[in-house]
């Protein structure tokens, strides 16, 4: 687990800080110490830093520790340390300890008599042996998810080895940022960089709130999508909707976020499933622009999922969708939007017209052109049930190319 602010009067030999405000910050992690000489903090955070403020090469008025409190939540620090004695700084001032309750900064009072080398030496062994923990459990769960093969009994141990309880079933979450493959395929490296920020603090959020909940289960990069283990219970199941919608809505609103589910799964032998299962689920959540959207809703997409001869459902797709199939052309696409919410209203075009926001002569135009190219008339319902069934297997066929390449 990250070393949090909460954590640091609690390691070996730093039991004398003491967290003296800011209690709402406690829960924030700590990625590095700093000790300040500075007047000033901005240029020199990067954020994360758990800054240590002595008063020795600077004179610290009571405004200036606001400000610099101020600066450290502006540049997203993780919290501050005052150390506190006879010659330099005396006391902490009320007022600082205000600023700090107001804006939920953790601020610690530290005495000059805990040597410094002590504190940063034990503070950064305590970062770099979760940042090693970290690192091999995330491989150990990045080469289950690829299907690295092992014993039910060994992969309980390793997990225990590694400080994971396993003994809950579990979901899978894969969450992935609207429009990743646009976005990263466009040649603006501005809007590049801002994705894979927006992408960067998805994952924080992630962990974040997994945090919250006691989860200790680490967030994982596979692809485009990032993977989250969620743990629950059986009879809970139920209620899993509602709950991750609630936990989700958490995320900052400005991240638009697709999200799969994938079935309930009894131990970690079965992640490297329960992960493609996530997959396919957030797959399908884009395509239909559904912000949560669960495996076990799939229904019959499940079956043709499961068919290992591609060639034959592409066939079968061609066959029913003519010039349409695999298009993805903006005209093609519009047309099989309209084509898939005309039978989702049973052939309504009043409906189907509203809900695609155009005029219901629009409508009849677009369904006569597709019934040109796909040389069938849409008032058969033979043919609607065939062409439903060829556009969910497109879905999967796209789906499949998406995450192969």
């Amino acid at each position: 687990m990250p070393i949090l602010c909460a954590d640091i009067p609690r390691l070996p030999g730093l039991e004398s800080i003491c967290l003296v405000a800011g209690l709402r910050g406690s829960q924030i992690t700590v990625r590095w110490p700093y000790v300040a000489e500075d007047e000033t903090l901005g240029p020199w955070l990067r954020g994360g830093e758990l800054i240590f403020i002595t008063g020795i090469n600077q004179r610290r008025s009571e405004q200036n520790l606001q400000q610099l409190i101020r600066e450290a939540v502006e540049h997203k620090a993780a919290g501050i340390v005052i150390l506190t004695g006879s010659e330099f700084i005396r006391s902490i001032p009320a007022s600082v300890k205000a600023v700090a309750n107001e804006l939920g900064f953790a601020l610690f009072e530290q005495p000059y008599s805990l040597p410094m080398v002590q504190v940063t030496e034990v503070i950064s062994n305590a970062i770099v042996q979760d940042n090693l923990i970290g690192q091999s459990t995330r491989l150990f769960l990045t080469r289950l998810i690829n299907g690295y093969a092992d014993t039910p009994e060994l992969i309980h141990l390793r997990a225990a080895d590694l400080g994971l309880s396993d003994s809950r079933p579990y979901a899978v979450l894969a969450l992935r940022l609207k429009g990743f493959s646009q976005r990263l395929s466009r040649d603006d490296p501005a809007d590049q960089w801002r994705f894979i920020h927006e992408r960067a603090l998805l994952g924080e959020q992630l962990t974040e709130l997994l945090m919250r909940r006691g989860i200790d289960w680490p967030v994982l990069e596979y692809e485009q999508d990032l993977l989250a283990i969620w743990p629950t219970t059986a009879a809970h199941s139920p209620a899993l909707s509602d709950e991750l919608t609630q936990a989700l809505e958490r995320l900052k609103p400005e991240l638009e976020v697709f999200t799969g589910v994938s079935d309930l799964q009894p131990g970690l032998s079965s992640i490297a499933k329960a992960a493609e299962q996530a997959r396919h689920a957030v797959q399908f959540a884009v395509q239909q622009d559904q912000a949560l959207f669960f495996y076990d809703q799939l229904g019959i997409a499940r079956l043709f999922d499961a068919i290992p001869q591609r060639s034959v459902l592409a066939q079968f797709c061609q066959q029913q969708l003519g010039s349409l199939c695999f298009a993805r052309d903006p005209r093609s696409t519009m047309l099989k939007e309209t084509l898939s919410q005309f039978m989702n209203y049973f052939g309504n075009q009043q409906q189907a017209a509203e809900s695609l926001g155009i005029h219901r002569n629009t409508l009849s135009h677009r369904l006569k052109r597709i019934e040109q190219l796909i040389d069938c008339p849409l008032n058969d319902p033979f043919a609607r049930l065939n062409l439903q069934s060829a556009l969910l297997i497109e879905q999967i066929l796209f789906q499949h190319h998406n995450i192969e390449s």
